[in-house]
């Protein structure tokens, strides 16, 4: 049964114009979705494969096929660009998908005179990152700075949530084997942050004009070593076993090799460059200006 929305009331004359969000049938768009028709608003996605939704408008289209982005766009006040991958797989690259997906998506907000434009980039994208995926979202993030477009520009630490990989393979170790396994030292740092607080922010930023052209970092408000959230997880699945550490040097070769052998390897060389990086940021104006005050991860183990 279709949810019944304020904008379902409304005549048809005082019906807002469309959003339109690529790659909204993924992880976060389970999650933004929602929260946008709450609020009254009406949905396009597009997606590769579409899958029905209540209340919203599902198109068939690839970002990568400039003529089915722009056609998607006609009619819409604004693009919420999610599309995004955090491995590469056989015909879908970084490069294709990041940058040359932003690329069309833009190009089509300006043939379909679509002003405003919310972009999911990754916390970490910079120039001359050691990753591939943070050096691919940096560049997309430079064509939405240059696009002339009414933009903003979110970096979300890594998101946890309903549907969400992330605790998913942390379980996975807790569970499996007789020890933990833990490349490295485990100690690069991660500040979590709840798929449905990011939400809460794109929709903060379609509504406050001085979010144009602008970046949020957003994170949760806590730090945390990537063996602390080991604990926290071993903790609440009342799990107890030793920690194995396994040498970075020894790992890089070994990961690189069955990754390329085995497509379902639970990491990529490109990954386990991340994984030995320090991934926080400063929440301040994620508070302040977009009036969103992030959860703990321990309050959302179980979603």
């Amino acid at each position: 049964m279709c949810k019944t929305t304020a904008a379902d009331h409304r005549p048809r004359s005082e019906s807002p114009p469309m959003i339109l969000v690529t790659g909204g049938t993924g992880f976060f768009g389970s999650h933004l979705i929602p929260r946008l028709v709450d609020a009254g608003e009406q949905v396009r996605v597009l997606a590769r494969h579409p899958v029905p939704l209540p209340t919203v408008e599902m198109v068939a289209g690839d970002v990568r096929d400039l003529s089915a982005v722009v056609s998607a766009a006609r009619g819409c006040r604004a693009v919420i660009h999610l599309v995004g991958i955090i491995r590469e797989r056989r015909g879908i690259g970084f490069e294709a998908l990041h940058v040359g997906g932003t690329r069309n998506v833009i190009r089509a907000c300006q043939e379909a005179g679509v002003p405003r434009l919310l972009h999911m980039s990754a916390l970490g994208a910079r120039a001359g990152a050691r990753s591939r995926y943070h050096r691919t979202k940096w560049r997309a993030e430079e064509l939405v700075r240059a696009s002339g477009l009414a933009h903003t520009i979110f970096r979300p630490s890594v998101m946890f949530g309903a549907g969400n990989g992330f605790l998913r393979q942390v379980r996975d170790l807790v569970r499996r084997g007789p020890v933990v396994p833990v490349i490295g030292d485990g100690l690069a740092l991660l500040q979590p942050v709840w798929a449905r607080d990011v939400a809460r922010c794109f929709l903060a930023a379609l509504e406050k004009p001085e979010t144009q052209g602008q970046a949020y970092e957003l994170g949760g408000p806590e730090v945390f070593g990537f063996v602390e959230i080991l604990d926290l997880v071993a903790r609440e699945e009342g799990i107890e076993k030793p920690k194995i550490h396994l040498p970075v040097p020894l790992m890089r070769p070994v990961v690189g090799v069955l990754s390329r052998l085995l497509p379902g390897f639970p990491i990529t060389g490109d990954q386990l460059i991340m994984l030995l990086e320090d991934n926080v940021c400063d929440i301040a104006p994620m508070r302040q200006v977009l009036g969103v005050a992030p959860a703990r991860l321990a309050d959302h183990l179980n979603d």
